[in-house]
């Protein structure tokens, strides 16, 4: 069991109110807090486990705020209050628990109603510490898709003392406008030139094609398909056996078994040069042509933004395009000596340098739209602070996936941050 140096050096009761008077431990110790699993009204069957949910992503946040503050484990919060404490609880009893059998500071509890997405939490905190408040109840409340984040961000707030440190979040910054952006860095984001600046379109899962009234050109992007057939097609293309000219018949699969399910379609752009310590903005146009995407769905499109480098990890094989290409197999190739197998890398790192470059950083643009509407997307990356050191090339990647059907993409745009703010 945890020791601290606290205790209650007296408890008085003031016409149902509680003061504690109470030691304190030394500054240079951690402030160890408890949060007992919050109690929620209604039938287990109807109410889930969302009080116990909340009070783990509490538990979480105190944890990240370094050394300071320390929490105590879910396992030992069960093991010595298996039940939850409504806000009915005693505060004396509560700081009993937490001097006599945590060694805790402050000790948190409290009520959870949760209806649809919106929660309220009537929350009670108590703090052994001298010079704290000893005892605070407050209701914290929210409505939105994130409401657990949002109402356990609350909670820490109030206990700690502090705001805590925040990410930029999609739709914290205006986007600019087409003045301020001035050119995108990645060629042909408009797909008016076809498939310039992006790897070829497959002609089964991907398209590059003329737009409807009002846009010149399109990427055109279908996940409907039968998967087994599909991958093999690509791999046929990657190796040089099959030609886009000529593209496979693949038939349409609306399971979770299809492409949409699995793997989804990436249409890759060009190898952009990183500027590291630079900040981006990346916009999108996209239209769900046949996909039903429904408002709360975890699935949607995305248009990833991934950094790469130069890894000497990298060099430690041959990639299935390079042995295609020289015409050996895998088992060849590995029964060759070390030396021959470091040369025949080494040429082919030479002659295609980025065959061998390494993720080592991705963000992505989350494209929320309704079947049959265009919408535009726009946001800053990275979130918080720079673009790290180590990023020397950049690539989108036009991800589409679930529901399966058939997506419109256009104005997918690069740009350098003009007044950057570091």
């Amino acid at each position: 069991m945890l020791k601290l140096r606290v205790w209650l050096a007296g408890l008085v009761l003031l016409g149902g109110a509680v003061l504690f008077c109470t030691g304190q431990a030394r500054a240079d110790e951690p402030v160890f807090v408890a949060v007992f699993n919050f109690a929620q009204p209604g039938p287990q069957s109807e109410r889930g486990n969302y009080g116990a949910q909340l009070a783990d992503s509490v538990r979480l946040k105190i944890r990240r705020q370094g050394q300071a503050w320390r929490v105590i484990d879910k396992l030992t919060m069960n093991e010595i209050c298996p039940e939850p404490l409504g806000k009915q609880a005693k505060s004396a009893t509560v700081a009993r628990i937490l001097a006599d059998q945590l060694g805790a500071h402050i000790g948190v509890y409290g009520l959870v109603r949760k209806t649809g997405q919106a929660v309220r939490a009537e929350i009670s905190c108590i703090d052994l510490r001298k010079g704290t408040e000893p005892v605070w109840s407050r209701v914290f409340a929210d409505d939105t898709a994130r409401s657990r984040a949002v109402i356990a961000r609350q909670i820490v707030q109030a206990i700690i003392g502090r705001e805590l440190w925040k990410p930029v979040e999609y739709g914290d910054q205006p986007e600019p406008t087409a003045a301020e952006f001035g050119k995108p860095i990645n060629p042909n984001g408009s797909f008016d030139l076809g498939h310039a600046g992006w790897e070829r379109a497959d002609n089964v899962s991907t398209f590059f094609e003329p737009g409807p009234p009002g846009r010149r050109g399109v990427l055109r992007v279908r996940t409907d398909l039968l998967r087994d057939p599909w991958l093999a097609y690509r791999r046929d293309l990657l190796l040089g056996r099959a030609s886009p000219a000529k593209p496979a018949k693949v038939p349409r699969d609306t399971s979770y078994s299809s492409v949409a399910g699995l793997e989804g379609v990436h249409v890759r752009s060009e190898w952009i040069p990183a500027k590291p310590g630079q900040r981006y903005w990346l916009t999108a146009d996209m239209c769900p042509v046949s996909a039903p995407l429904r408002e709360g769905i975890s699935a949607f499109p995305k248009v990833f933004v991934k950094g790469f480098r130069q890894t000497t990890s990298a060099t430690d094989g041959l990639p299935e395009r390079a042995l295609a290409e020289l015409g050996i197999t895998p088992q060849q190739f590995a029964a060759m000596d070390d030396a021959r197998q470091r040369k025949l890398i080494a040429r082919d790192a030479k002659l295609h340098p980025k065959r061998y470059l390494r993720e080592c950083y991705r963000w992505y643009l989350p494209c929320r739209g309704k079947q049959g509407q265009w919408s535009h997307f726009a946001a800053p990356f990275p979130p918080a602070g720079p673009l790290p050191k180590n990023v020397e090339y950049l690539q989108i990647q036009i991800y589409t996936y679930w529901p399966p059907g058939e997506y419109l993409w256009d104005n997918v745009h690069l740009y350098v941050e003009a007044n950057q703010k570091k």
